[in-house]
């Protein structure tokens, strides 16, 4: 009798156990739906407010860049007709108030070296700092390279160029070998055909401002499918309205357009009063059409400076003139350092940090790429050039590389 009780109160027991077994691991079950499915409501959120913060981010860049502070305004790059006299606004192309991006700049250049910094005001050759005859690819050399040499971005030349699948392999590594946002520049006008462009007419066969932004979109579409983010182009064509139309194809297809070459042949012999008239009413019209970045020439501005000091290492021509009169905001290049106009008076240190004495951001292919960058460094180390001068330059060089790669 015993027996039978022991064995039911056990049975009972055991009943008892797997129920509660069972229940357990239901309940463990049950969690872990609610675990997954708060996981996938919770990336779902992520996924949907970096993208509405990207598309804010990259809304206010494109207003901070074109001018645009109102709804009412007009939109980004809508082409000025070309007057007889100029109204300078000082505070154009300064970023917005409530500018997104300015933490994103600030926080990257707060935790950058000062000589990454440096390096980074160079747009230099692959081969610079691969030492390569011809990059026509980037593997494991290049990655090095540029771990070694943090510049701020390559320059290919059509040299570079051998097929559509290798070109864009080739930029594609550079990105992703680069530790910070990296510029792929190349140089392709209207008329060009190296790097796999179709045939589109010269420039001096574009008649009117339809025909420039047909040839520049078909340019610049072919350039953006490689992964280039940077034209060196255009060159002034004319007029101002001719020469927005293509730089609003170029920045249309998310790639910087570098507008070529201020001041212009003509400040060589007139005024500044005079070219206020006459001139620089296009390039007046450009910036306040919101160009990314403007070129500046080796030729001597004697009507503005009264000396033969190079455009391009003169504080009047930049400083003076294209920033505080003509209230240009954006990134000023140099024209290449690498010109006989330069190398036959200035060592490859001399002509770098005279350019960066003068207020250029980005120096394009110097002669010798690390004699350059030690000179600007030491520069730098000395106090001939503050910290935050380069700071100043790495401010604007970024505030247009996240403009696209937000």
């Amino acid at each position: 009798m015993h027996m039978r009780d022991d064995r039911s109160s056990r049975q009972k027991r055991r009943r008892r156990r797997l129920k509660n077994q069972f229940l357990a691991y239901l309940a463990l079950i049950v969690i872990i739906i609610l675990i997954l499915a708060a996981g996938y409501v919770g990336v779902k959120a992520v996924i949907r407010y970096v993208n509405n913060y990207n598309d804010k981010v990259n809304r206010v860049i494109e207003e901070a860049e074109s001018g645009i502070i109102t709804e009412q305004e007009s939109p980004a790059f809508d082409i000025q007709e070309e007057t007889s006299s100029i109204v300078y606004n000082e505070g154009y192309n300064s970023p917005a108030d409530d500018d997104p991006v300015e933490n994103l700049v600030e926080k990257l250049l707060n935790d950058m070296t000062v000589e990454e910094m440096v390096a980074g005001m160079f747009l230099v050759s692959p081969e610079a700092i691969t030492g390569v005859e011809t990059a026509i690819q980037a593997e494991e050399g290049t990655k090095t390279a540029l771990a070694e040499n943090p510049v701020g971005g390559f320059v290919y030349a059509a040299k570079n160029y051998k097929s559509q699948e290798q070109f864009t392999q080739m930029l594609a590594n550079a990105k992703m070998y680069s530790k910070y946002p990296l510029f792929r520049a190349v140089l392709a006008e209207s008329g060009a055909t190296d790097y796999g462009l179709a045939a589109t007419p010269k420039t001096s066969e574009l008649p009117d401002a339809d025909s420039v932004t047909q040839a520049y979109g078909s340019i610049s579409s072919a350039l953006a499918s490689y992964g280039v983010d940077m034209n060196l182009a255009p060159a002034v064509l004319g007029d101002a309205a001719l020469t927005s139309a293509a730089v609003q194809a170029v920045q249309g297809a998310k790639i910087n357009a570098v507008l070529r070459s201020f001041p212009g042949d003509a400040a060589a012999s007139k005024s500044l009063d005079e070219l206020q008239g006459s001139e620089f009413v296009l390039y007046d019209t450009v910036i306040k059409n919101g160009v990314d970045c403007i070129m500046v020439s080796h030729a001597s501005a004697k009507g503005i400076t009264g000396d033969d000091t190079p455009s391009s290492m003169s504080s009047v021509v930049i400083q003076d003139v294209l920033r505080n009169t003509l209230g240009f905001r954006g990134v000023v290049m140099t024209a290449a350092l690498n010109d006989s106009a330069v190398t036959g008076a200035y060592s490859p240190a001399e002509a770098a940090v005279a350019a960066v004495q003068a207020g250029a951001d980005l120096l394009l292919l110097p002669e010798d790429y690390k004699e350059a960058y030690e000179g600007v460094l030491q520069a730098v180390t000395d106090g001939t050039i503050t910290k935050e001068r380069i700071r100043e330059s790495m401010y604007r060089i970024y505030r247009v590389k996240y403009k696209n790669t937000l």
